[in-house]
């Protein structure tokens, strides 16, 4: 993917940035990408792993980049869809389509850019050296000095990281003492799990010996079922634009990214329904209508089951959340 002329430039200021400094929030916007989102790190950083989180919903090509911190580790994890190129270090180790749950893991002090191509929201988790190496010592590692990024700063993929992020994302309704217990024990369920991939030096496994798809072949689809969100579109379509039988194109999918056509069909739908119902005024039957699903039950149904409530009472909290930030920003 190249930048194309006109593509807008920043230094990584996104949505976070449209949120006033005080947010007590447990997972906090950042003002620029990649920087821990605090005016100033405290002592709390020795004994805590800092979460923020950054989104853009600008849809043309825009630049982001970061220096590097000299105090932590950096793990970036995506949380939606995106297609990017990414550069380690002046190095290019990704240049396409970008699933939710990959991650990228960045040492202190490493300088990284990446060129978006579409909207993305991410999170970022900012770990000290010396609370990496005291989690380890306390999980009754042998080693030295742990290492988190290794020699590779590839972009992979872990189911579990991104279920667990997303777990994370849901604990700033508790901003309380019980919300931050909760969410250091989900931080250091994340750091657990990355250190065990480190240890047991195993890249992102599918369980599939299947050939991965080949990142046209990928964007094509992709690029198919953005255009086709609100039809009702099948497995045959979204294979026949990309050339390939049903069958080969299923099981290169998910060998590729670790979703089935139709898991990945139905979770950028219900992405796309909370953008909606986040700004918009629609109806909840127009927004179920122009995500592709047949009715307001059905939508109620998918909707509920994989965001824990019902999507009116889902819009409710969010705008009751963004006024509240609204009214303390003044």
């Amino acid at each position: 993917m190249s930048m194309r002329r006109g593509a807008r430039q920043d230094t990584g200021r996104g949505l976070g940035a449209r949120q006033c400094a005080s947010d007590s929030s447990i997972v906090r916007a950042e003002e620029r990408w990649r920087c821990p989102p605090f005016s100033s790190v405290d002592t709390a950083a020795a004994d805590r792993i800092l979460a923020g989180s950054w989104g853009d919903d600008v849809a043309e090509p825009h630049e982001v980049s970061s220096v590097g911190d000299e105090r932590f580790y950096t793990v970036g994890i995506s949380l939606s869809a995106t297609t990017l190129k990414f550069q380690h270090d002046g190095k290019i180790i990704c240049d396409g389509p970008v699933m939710p749950g990959s991650i990228q893991i960045t040492a202190p002090g490493e300088s990284v850019k990446a060129f978006y191509a579409s909207p993305c929201r991410v999170m970022h988790l900012f770990i000290a050296p010396a609370l990496l190496s005291r989690r380890y010592d306390e999980a009754g590692g042998q080693l030295v000095r742990p290492d988190l990024a290794g020699q590779s700063p590839r972009i992979f993929r872990d189911v579990a990281v991104e279920r667990l992020a997303l777990a994370l994302q849901d604990a700033n309704p508790l901003a309380d003492t019980f919300g931050r217990m909760y969410a250091d024990s989900v931080c250091d369920a994340i750091v657990a799990r990355l250190l065990a991939r480190r240890m047991d030096g195993m890249p992102a496994r599918t369980g599939s010996r299947n050939a991965a798809l080949p990142t046209w072949r990928l964007r094509r689809a992709i690029d198919f079922i953005e255009a086709n969100l609100a039809n009702p579109i099948g497995l045959a379509e979204v294979a026949a634009s990309t050339g390939l039988t049903r069958m080969h194109f299923a099981a290169q999918f998910r060998s590729t990214t670790g979703y089935s056509p139709h898991a990945y069909l139905l979770q950028r739908r219900l992405e796309h329904a909370q953008k909606l119902l986040r700004s918009s005024e629609f109806s909840v039957l127009n927004i179920a209508l122009s995500c592709g699903f047949s009715s307001h039950a059905h939508f109620t149904a998918v909707f509920k089951r994989a965001i824990g409530e019902p999507p009116n009472v889902w819009r409710t909290r969010i705008a009751a959340a963004m006024h509240i930030d609204a009214d303390e920003g003044l």
